[in-house]
């Protein structure tokens, strides 16, 4: 099903009182801009008026999160839009931790959605990567469960890039036994 730019809008704003960070990025006068910007606790962005060149249209948006990472009982869901011959950089200041869960408080981050639509000239980089945790405190792939999912389309819907990572504990061997020694998984794309 195709959507126009307009009713994506309308299911982001409907979406907007569960989601905890939404941002919207168009062109205006010619340059890549933030036109909507709302995140809550306990996600923080903070986007810079000045970095590279002058030259340079891309809008570059740190996250951050309240507490040095994503704590117990923390959920963060992220809606971020893109729009045509704009340029945005999403990244964090550095790799985001978290920590462990108290009890039954879960803690859990979702970037909605990272489905990237992207027309023949586009250009994008993708950098996906998890670590294994925190050696020092014996953490080895120490947690129930990781999905990541990237899908990139061309226009029309027709898909490009279709790929998971699903990594959950089983009943027979846990993460840390089928990863061995491998201490981070990472997907770079580069199209353009």
């Amino acid at each position: 099903m195709l959507h126009t730019d307009r009713e994506r809008e309308r299911e982001m704003e409907s979406k907007i009182e569960a989601a905890t960070g939404k941002l919207v990025v168009k062109k205006v006068g010619g340059k890549s801009t933030v036109t909507r910007c709302f995140s809550k606790y306990p996600l923080k962005f903070i986007i810079p008026n000045k970095v590279g060149s002058s030259e340079t249209d891309a809008v570059w948006v740190y996250t951050l999160t309240y507490g040095g990472g994503i704590v117990s009982g923390d959920s963060i869901s992220c809606e971020i839009t893109v729009a045509d011959a704009c340029t945005a950089v999403l990244t964090t200041q550095a790799s985001t931790k978290v920590y462990k869960s108290l009890g039954s408080k879960s803690s859990e981050q979702i970037l909605e959605k990272q489905i990237f639509r992207v027309v023949l000239d586009s250009s994008l980089v993708i950098v996906d990567w998890i670590t294994s945790g925190r050696h020092e405190s014996g953490e080895k792939w120490d947690f129930e469960l990781y999905r990541s999912t990237n899908h990139i389309f061309l226009e029309g819907d027709q898909p490009l890039f279709l790929d998971s990572v699903l990594l959950e504990q089983g009943s027979i061997t846990n993460i840390a036994e089928r990863m061995q020694d491998y201490q981070v998984i990472a997907m770079v794309i580069l199209l353009g």
